[in-house]
């Protein structure tokens, strides 16, 4: 069961003073809405593209979108090309996370902007196991972690992808 919780808003009035409090809380109560939307009624995967390769030892990520176990949206807007995993392992699993970059910092210290982005790693866990999927729809289990893309094997003759592993996708 997803822990369901009631979101707020501010109220708007004639007269009311806007402080930094209610325009955090306006942002929240949209990203929040928009991730339990995500959840709910997508559940994680890949929705199109992030087609995992390898050439000449480097491990390649076509351009193409994700949604996370918390709902984020991952993009990624172009090939991205990673050098070979450097721990000591036969395996490895190819993950994507969704990050955020603070940009454009102003006079008081801030940042200006938050800019969604993604990182990709190696691990030698699948951040998917043990999540369900019901009807052909990969459940999600609302909490923030990685997002795996691939299995990827080391043979004789480099790392290959390993085709028995399967991807969650989006239906």
């Amino acid at each position: 069961m997803p822990n369901l919780v009631h979101l707020s808003r501010p109220h708007y009035f004639s007269g009311k003073l806007l402080t930094e409090k209610d325009l955090n809380q306006e942002q929240t109560y949209f990203i929040e809405k928009f991730k339990r939307h995500n959840r709910s009624l997508h559940g994680f995967g890949v929705v199109f593209g992030l087609k995992v390769s390898t050439d000449k030892g480097k491990v390649k990520i076509s351009a193409g979108m994700a949604l996370d176990c918390a709902g984020n949206e991952i993009i990624i807007p172009s090939i991205q090309t990673l050098p070979p995993p450097s721990f000591d392992s036969k395996s490895a699993f190819v993950t994507v996370k969704y990050s955020e970059q603070c940009e454009g910092v102003v006079p008081a210290g801030e940042p200006s902007t938050i800019v969604e982005s993604f990182e990709l790693i190696f691990t030698t866990d699948n951040q998917n196991k043990g999540h369900r999927h019901l009807k052909a729809r990969w459940l999600s289990c609302g909490k923030d972690h990685g997002l795996t893309l691939a299995k990827i094997r080391q043979g004789k003759t480099g790392w290959r992808v390993d085709r028995r592993y399967r991807t969650p996708k989006i239906k």
